[in-house]
């Protein structure tokens, strides 16, 4: 009956924001028809993985998903667990968005997976609970389900019942990315990702992203359903975009960090891995992506803009989200470009692994990319079409 309430007489209308979620919709089907693909022939003959370099692209996009989906949590936290005023108009579309984008991320270690049926089997009849992946992916599901009746609370106005399952969302989702970085250490041993300081990165880099998110897609929303922010609205991204430029300088300081460790192996416990993504191979991806994309420009933006520029706060949104993607990919991939034994001077033993990315695998994240793309903008079309949160 409350549903039936809300619903208006346009609902079957078709018009150009359900035409471009159609195309969005179209372009997802086909990147994501290539896992289709994979999952038919076997990974081991479209992916670019090999034994000594097991995870790929496709990770990358899962860590930037889950990792963002934590940080939009964080920052709807302030607002509906902690009660902060100003940032109480964006709870609604940042808990859709938070639970859309661990979608996104779950979807693409689903695909990365050669037997994805495999999971909820074994992790319900034969769970490891000394199992770091058993533990994120039994986490992660955990928090999709509490975010699920989160929003149906909202939905409802019960604010009391949706805080409570906002509590645990925030609570589960934390412990998991706080944990990330076992989960990449445990990959044959490897040190790149056993800084001291990593669980602190993860979770800066997290809820940096989710700002990043909310200025960018809160823009794109008005302007997507031809409307003018409130001036509660604009308060709250002002606030947003304080604590972005705050947690901007946090990035810097370990975007710092980085290249000290990358000139000076006495910084770093990874010598070998920070001169590759530093010096060698992979510099102009760091240089340009990390630390232009990524930091620099933002900041630049966010200074110039003093936090009331919508338009600026939005690009600078964006190129925080472009940078990051590529520090994730780096954090995935350099790491396990060291050869396990390489400090031995084992003969015929190259001194750094080779990996690129094959179509399939380019595909697949453009089709989970578009994936996430179609369900915010199918989104914005229901929750308008519903009045949800009005």
């Amino acid at each position: 009956m409350i549903l039936e309430k809300k619903i208006d007489s346009k609902f079957l209308t078709f018009g150009p924001q359900e035409m471009i979620f159609v195309v969005l919709a179209i372009i997802s089907v086909i990147g994501l028809s290539f896992g289709a693909h994979a999952l038919l022939v076997g990974h081991d003959n479209v992916f670019g993985t090999s034994r000594e370099i097991p995870w790929g692209l496709l990770i990358s996009p899962y860590v930037f998903f889950a990792c963002l989906s934590t940080g939009l949590c964080i920052v709807l936290s302030l607002g509906q667990i902690f009660n902060i005023k100003v940032f109480k108009p964006i709870i609604n579309r940042t808990a859709f968005l938070s639970l859309v984008t661990m979608a996104t991320g779950l979807l693409c270690i689903t695909i990365e997976l050669e037997n994805p049926w495999r999971v909820p089997f074994f992790a319900l009849l034969s769970p490891h609970p000394a199992s770091n992946i058993w533990w994120k992916t039994t986490i992660y599901s955990l928090f999709m389900i509490f975010m699920v009746f989160n929003l149906l609370s909202l939905f409802m106005k019960n604010e009391k019942r949706a805080r409570i399952f906002s509590i645990i969302a925030l609570i589960t989702v934390t412990l998991g990315n706080l944990n990330m970085n076992s989960d990449m250490a445990i990959l044959g041993g490897r040190g790149f990702w056993s800084e001291n300081y990593m669980p602190l990165y993860f979770l800066t880099l997290s809820t940096l992203t989710g700002c990043a998110a909310i200025l960018l897609f809160t823009w794109v929303a008005n302007i997507f359903n031809k409307e003018t922010s409130t001036e509660a609205e604009d308060n709250a991204l002002r606030a947003t975009a304080r604590l972005f430029m705050f947690l901007l300088f946090g990035l810097l300081y370990f975007t710092g960090m980085k290249i000290m460790g990358g000139f000076y192996p006495e910084f770093t416990k990874n010598p070998e891995a920070m001169y590759l993504l530093v010096q060698d191979d992979f510099a102009p991806n760091f240089w340009i992506g990390e630390v232009i994309l990524a930091v620099i420009l933002p900041l630049f933006l966010v200074l110039v803009s003093r936090g009331r520029n919508k338009g600026l706060l939005a690009i600078a949104g964006i190129s925080c989200l472009v940078g990051t993607f590529t520090l994730y990919y780096h954090l995935v991939i350099v790491g396990q470009l060291i050869p396990h034994y390489f400090q031995f001077n084992v003969v015929d033993l190259p001194q750094f692994y080779s990996y690129t990315p094959s179509l399939h695998e380019i595909m697949i994240t453009v089709g989970a990319i578009f994936f996430f793309l179609a369900a915010f903008v199918l989104g914005e079309i229901l929750f308008k079409k519903i009045n949800f949160g009005k």
